[in-house]
């Protein structure tokens, strides 16, 4: 009889705080915009990882409202928003997905739009969406680079392959060789002002390709007037020479001063004519960048594929958790640090470090050579460790459950978690320690977990639930059996930590 009193109160007591913390649950989850107070719109997102229900939408860092609800539609997410009355939409109105760094996730920045543009009525659509993509474009683009190596490399191949193409390449090494030597002694006997020429044509030549990167059309007729400039000017020159020379007397010093400049500006017109024509027959860098359509095209496909690959590397997401639970029976807490790396919203990789106090329980065997009166020669000893343990899950999600396998708490197990009321509340259940010399029963927990505020929970639970309590004879350590838990904990996504991931080195 006494043995169905025990794990009868323990269920009692199980279902007591189930119910509270669903009553708690209930109690805090309601938002805090009511219909009446606020403006329902929708908007379509491509990729609405991050964002869930009570997010938060600002304008200018100022909460104006919150996000109600996410439903699929098809391939993209339809996100309900909740907007103070006050806030004047209009039909232009814009939606910018945005992170927040440290003890912040995604969050909606909103901009109402413009006063010309028509109000937006209750259930309307914000159609400007400024969102993130996943990582499948970055593997199509990846693919497509690839594409072309392999072409360019299939076409050195055949033009460097075979003896025909050795001796070239031998003949291209030895020209090469002979123009290094030229050029060193070029370099060593005006290094200072090649160094100087070089970094001004740098800049030069950074400004003329941003500037002309996309207005080519106009550039081109840029020259062109400058041409017809120069020749313009040259005819003027060649006249006001003409007048100037037949200049007598008194002028006779101020015109030879205005023929000297009228010289210099002469010169400098040549050159900059010289120049111009150089450009436009696409001699030089310059000319190269503004004549090649195919090399132009190059670079901004590599710069745009470089800048969208970084894109979606941070893209993936991390989250860190802490958390806190005290044991009944045992009489002190446990403690964990966890770390969620989450590529896809539909499975995560998990790992955990944790304090347990029931520690390791490691087996030795002793030898007494030669035995006490009394003792066996070899006896077993049985030894209670304080060490962290380690947890590495992978995790995927089918609809409203979740099945987790790895190692649990430094042993191979697997758990399921189940999703209600749209992830707030969970139920978890985790199997491990199936060789354990102590347990009698493989190792079984569950776990309630509920969130009532954003980054912060509250779980209680079961551990142990199939085995008999057994402590540690020289510390009353609990070791083994049955333990009731309650705490909480906290969790929160960090940019900075995900933008660190990728540029972590790989042993080779």
């Amino acid at each position: 009889m006494k043995k169905l009193v025990t794990p009868f109160r323990v269920g009692l007591l199980v279902i007591a705080a189930g119910a509270f913390f669903f009553a708690f649950f209930m109690f805090a989850r309601k938002g805090g915009l009511s219909d009446k107070d606020s403006t329902h719109v929708w908007a379509y997102f491509r990729d609405a990882s991050g964002l869930s229900a009570k997010s938060r939408v600002q304008i200018a860092g100022i909460g104006v409202g919150e996000i109600n609800q996410i439903t699929l539609e098809g391939t993209r997410a339809k996100v309900w928003l909740r907007i103070r009355k006050d806030v004047e939409l209009h039909e232009d109105a814009v939606l910018t997905k945005r992170s927040e760094s440290l003890l912040g996730d995604y969050l909606l920045d909103l901009s109402p739009g413009t006063e010309q543009a028509p109000a937006m009525q209750d259930n309307g659509q914000i159609r400007r969406v400024i969102d993130t993509q996943g990582m499948e474009a970055v593997f199509q683009s990846l693919s497509q680079i690839t594409a072309d190596i392999q072409q360019v490399t299939a076409a050195l191949r055949d033009v460097l392959g075979g003896e025909k193409g050795t001796g070239s390449l031998q003949h291209i090494v030895e020209n090469l060789i002979r123009l290094s030597d030229s050029v060193d002694q070029t370099v060593r006997a005006s290094g200072e002002r090649l160094n100087a020429i070089l970094t001004n044509f740098q800049g030069v030549s950074e400004d003329v390709r941003g500037l002309t990167r996309e207005n080519e059309a106009e550039v081109t007729r840029i020259v062109d007037n400058i041409e017809g400039i120069t020749k313009d000017v040259r005819e003027v020159l060649t006249t006001v020479k003409k007048v100037v020379g037949t200049n007598q007397g008194d002028l006779q010093e101020g015109v030879a001063s205005l023929k000297e400049t009228m010289q210099k500006l002469d010169r400098t017109l040549g050159n900059l004519e010289d120049i111009t024509h150089t450009v436009k027959e696409g001699n030089g860098v310059v000319g190269t960048l503004l004549t090649d359509k195919q090399l132009g095209q190059k670079l901004t496909d590599a710069v745009s594929d470089v800048t969208d690959y970084a894109n979606r590397i941070t893209n993936l997401q991390t989250e860190v958790g802490l958390q806190s639970t005290y044991l009944v029976a045992q009489g002190r807490s446990k403690n964990s640090l966890s770390l969620r790396l989450i590529p896809k919203p539909d499975k995560y990789y998990l790992l955990e470090i944790i304090d347990d106090p029931r520690g390791l329980v490691e087996v030795q065997v002793v030898q007494n050579n030669p035995p006490a009166s009394g003792q066996p020669v070899v006896q077993t000893q049985k030894i209670t460790k304080e060490t962290f343990k380690l947890s590495a899950q992978f995790a995927k999600r089918y609809y409203f459950t979740t099945l987790r396998f790895g190692l649990i708490e430094s042993t191979g197990g697997v758990g399921a978690d189940l999703h209600f009321l749209e992830d707030a509340l969970t139920l978890k259940m985790d199997a491990f320690n199936f060789s354990a010399e102590e347990l009698r029963y493989p190792r079984l927990r569950a776990t309630l977990r509920a969130q009532a505020f954003d980054h912060l929970f509250v779980s209680a639970g079961l551990d142990d639930i199939l085995n008999a309590q057994q402590r540690d004879t020289a510390t009353r350590r609990l070791i083994a059996g049955r333990d009731f838990f309650f705490g909480g904990g906290i969790f929160f996504t960090d940019d900075d930590l995900k933008a660190l991931l990728p540029s972590i080195p790989l042993p080779k």
